[in-house]
């Protein structure tokens, strides 16, 4: 009798062992199925879970890229507005310098004049000082402070290109070296302020010289309307490549994690159906069991 009870035992316990896996099995099938997910925990299925966390790096290091780009499209559409506010000011620069180096106006009316070009002054150093988010666009990497001196016209910046990632090996520029960008082959501060000292002298052939600077400074204006235009160009693609990556991404995250619900619910039902049968064979041991100690 001892030996038909030791046999019982094993056998009880090799299917509450099998018991405990069914369980175990549906317990997860019911995860499944109620939330659509393929797994809760990295020792469900260490391989694909090892997929998901390369998958959610990658889509981490993107927003990152993402973030980036779009922060140089701001500084650069500033950028192109300042360009684009002195261009128009040095155009009204030149039209003061073509009516008023005409022999039909006096020396006075020349003179009279200096307040409409130290305005214009002005406002082409605003341009030039234009500030996004506490950064000053065209002060190269000293961008904390002003890039000019507003009284003088002096650049104060230093000669850096501000640039950041937007992608593995490519960057976008953030800032500009103003001297360069605005001081080179044609200077747009010098050029209004020689038309100023020109005015102020009352001498015609002054004021006609001083049309040249303006051009020159014009033709600088285009060189860097095209410099931020590459570099708007460069950030704008980055962004619709990154825009598309991170759809696939976010797919490719959803393949690795989600379930069919269909496929869900039918293991659910199969496996709660071993379940059931395994908990009637133990049922049916147990009784067994007491049975052989009566």
């Amino acid at each position: 009798m001892a030996e038909i009870r030791t046999t019982f035992h094993g056998r009880l316990s090799a299917i509450s062992r099998q018991t405990s896996l069914v369980a175990g099995r549906m317990a997860r099938a019911q995860v499944e199925a109620a939330s659509g997910l393929r797994y809760h925990k990295a020792s469900d299925d260490p391989s694909r879970t090892t997929q998901v966390h390369r998958v959610r790096e990658q889509t981490a290091d993107l927003e990152v890229f993402i973030d980036n780009a779009t922060w140089s499209t701001s500084v650069l559409a500033a950028a192109d507005e300042a360009v684009t506010g002195i261009a128009s000011t040095l155009a009204e620069a030149r039209e003061l310098a073509v009516q008023l180096a005409s022999d039909t106006y006096s020396a006075t009316a020349r003179q009279d004049s200096v307040i409409t070009a130290q305005a214009m002054l002005d406002r082409v150093l605003l341009f030039a000082n234009t500030n996004l988010g506490g950064r000053y666009i065209f002060a190269g990497d000293a961008y904390d402070a002003e890039a000019y001196d507003p009284t003088t016209g002096a650049y104060l910046g230093d000669t850096g290109g501000p640039a950041t990632e937007i992608g593995n090996g490519k960057v976008a520029a953030t800032g500009f070296d103003g001297s360069a960008m605005l001081q080179g082959a044609g200077d747009v501060i010098v050029a209004v302020q020689d038309l100023i000292t020109a005015l102020n002298g009352g001498l015609a052939d002054d004021v006609r010289a001083a049309i040249d600077g303006i051009d020159d400074a014009v033709d600088q204006l285009s060189e860097a309307r095209t410099t931020i235009g590459g570099e708007m160009k460069r950030a704008d693609d980055a962004l619709e490549v990154h825009a598309a990556m991170r759809a696939q991404l976010g797919q490719l995250e959803s393949d690795l994690t989600n379930v069919d619900s269909i496929a869900a619910y039918t293991r659910l039902f199969e496996v709660q159906t071993a379940f059931e049968a395994a908990l009637s064979v133990t049922a049916s041991s147990r009784s067994q069991t007491l049975f052989a100690r009566m």
